[in-house]
Formats: C-alpha cells, structure tokens, sequence
C-alpha cells in the first residue's frame, strides 16, 4: 500500500477544509436568511408591524423653492414642527416610518430618557446660517443622517425625505428633533414597542 506523503495530505486538508468552510458559510448565511424572514413576516401582516409618524408638515399656504441653491430658506412659519401622532405603537421587531418634511433631524433614545434627560448643551454646528444640533450620546440608539447636501450659502438642504427605523426590543423610545430650536419648541414624541404581555392586553 502507497504510503501518502506530506504534500498529498497537505492537498486533501486543503480541498476538504475549504469544502468544510464554504458549506459552514453557507449554512450560516442561510439561518442568518431564515432569521430575518421568519421576523420580517411575523411583522409584515400584522397592524402592529408598523406605523406612520409625520416629522413636520408644511403648511398650506407655503410654495417650496424649485431651488434650493439659489432660493433662500423658507423661514420657520411655513412648518409645523411637531410629531404626528405623538406617541405611535408597534410590536416588537416592528418599523417605524418617519416622514420628515422640513430641516428635521430625527433622534430616537432608549427605553426610560424623558425630554428633561436630553443635554441640550451638548451640540454641533450644521453650517452656515444653520441653527445647531443637539448631539447628546448617553441613551441615544438612532440619529438620521445630516440632512445638508451642500452647507451653502445659501444651503442645499435635503428637506423631505422617509427614514425607516426598525424596533427591536420592548420599550417606550423617545423621539426627538435634535434641531435646537425645534427640541425646545416641544417637538418630540415616543414611540411605544408593546411586549407580548401588552399585545394580550390589547396594548
């Protein structure tokens, strides 16, 4: 019987082990595939899988600029700065829609941070003519992304837009306008993720 060498050993392990790797890699990519289906569709025909929250409003008799480049910013009483409805409600694993109209700037914080919470001393420059952002970090689990294209002037703002944002644990999350002046105008809100107790319950 041929006695195998080295180097034909060295070729097996090398073959096999990378067989071994793909199929473990495509194993995990699969239960990874099976998982996020299996939470996607215990959320996609369910009333609580999601909800709609208008982030501001333009009011009705407000003419957006065609553009914003070489039109001036609407001035601030052509929005409604406010969170409608004040307080959505979704499931566990559930997404909240935010449709933003304005210069909005969304951040979400943990279950039990209360509008007193927020270090509204901690802030940061948007640019320009541009009233700060606060830029609290303790508690905070999302933030939108800088809405400014281009810092101007004038700005080129990005002012309408959809932000989805997925819930994952139980809790009542508070939502803010991390725009300075729009936060201490009272626009924030909550959205409160029903935990299987409270869905009995009919939340």
């Amino acid at each position: 019987m041929k006695k195998e060498n080295g180097s034909d050993r060295r070729q097996f392990l090398a073959a096999t082990g990378g067989a071994l790797i793909a199929v473990g890699s495509a194993g995990l990519f699969e239960a990874s595939g099976q998982h996020h289906k299996k939470v996607a569709f215990s959320v996609a025909n369910d009333p609580l899988g999601s909800a709609t929250v208008s982030f501001g409003g333009w009011m009705t008799d407000f003419s957006p600029p065609l553009d914003l480049f070489t039109t001036p910013l609407p001035p601030p009483p052509t929005n409604h700065h406010e969170l409608i409805p004040n307080t959505a409600k979704i499931k566990a694993g559930g997404y909240v829609n935010f449709v933003i109209s304005g210069l909005h700037i969304v951040a979400i914080y943990d279950d039990g941070k209360r509008p007193g919470d927020i270090d509204a001393g901690n802030l940061v420059p948007l640019g320009g003519p541009l009233p700060p952002v606060i830029n609290d970090p303790s508690g905070r689990v999302y933030r939108g992304p800088n809405p400014v294209i281009s810092p101007g002037p004038p700005p080129n703002i990005n002012l309408n837009r959809v932000e989805v944002v997925h819930f994952a644990k139980p809790g009542t999350y508070l939502v803010i306008c991390a725009v300075l002046p729009h936060f201490d105008q009272g626009m924030y809100g909550y959205v409160r993720v029903l935990n299987p107790k409270e869905l009995e319950a009919g939340g």
